[in-house]
């Protein structure tokens, strides 16, 4: 997916498309490999949503790359499933990452209007203590999931720890990596 969306080539990305289905294991969360019959259902809910956010960012430059339904339903359905704890995925990381993993599925649901803002209360909300990548996933949440509470309190929030991170070095600007330790 990312060197066809990457090259912009759409011959590549029929390939993958075809392919796709393959890697779905049966909750719909997308595999690195090929899932074998039988095999208990190990699909990444990282993966799976970063196939979703970023076939959607492509699909905005040509829409040769966007994912028909009968790829993104599946998909879709899988990270509802995750993010609402129906389903559980357990991958070893340094630290607790499970409200991060949620809101980069839920920042990939939003993108097609499949975000609830019921959705965050399995999620302890402390963009604080987020790295930095998961404070713009929320900030993208917020501009597309209209009936959080407190809403434009959260955006202003978020832009401002956004700021708050900007380092600005000469002809530089970049983001602080005081937050970014996962």
């Amino acid at each position: 997916t990312s060197k066809s969306v990457g090259l912009r080539d759409a011959k590549l990305w029929q390939g993958v498309l075809a392919q796709l289905p393959t890697y779905l294991d049966r909750d719909g969360l997308a595999n690195y490999f090929p899932p074998r019959d039988g095999e208990d259902a190990h699909g990444s809910d990282a993966l799976t949503a970063y196939l979703l956010a970023a076939t959607h960012e492509a699909s905005g430059i040509n829409p040769a790359f966007a994912l028909p339904d009968e790829a993104r339903a599946p998909m879709e359905r899988g990270l509802i499933a995750f993010v609402e704890g129906r389903i559980q995925r357990n991958f070893w990381s340094p630290r607790k990452d499970l409200d991060v993993r949620k809101l980069a599925a839920l920042e990939a649901l939003s993108r097609y209007g499949k975000a609830q803002a019921r959705m965050l209360g399995s999620i302890t909300l402390a963009p604080n203590q987020w790295p930095t990548h998961a404070v713009i996933d929320w900030l993208n949440i917020l501009k597309r999931v209209k009936d959080i509470p407190l809403r434009e309190q959260k955006l202003a929030e978020a832009n401002q720890i956004l700021r708050s991170r900007l380092s600005y070095q000469g002809t530089k600007l970049i983001f602080s990596t005081e937050r970014d330790d996962y």
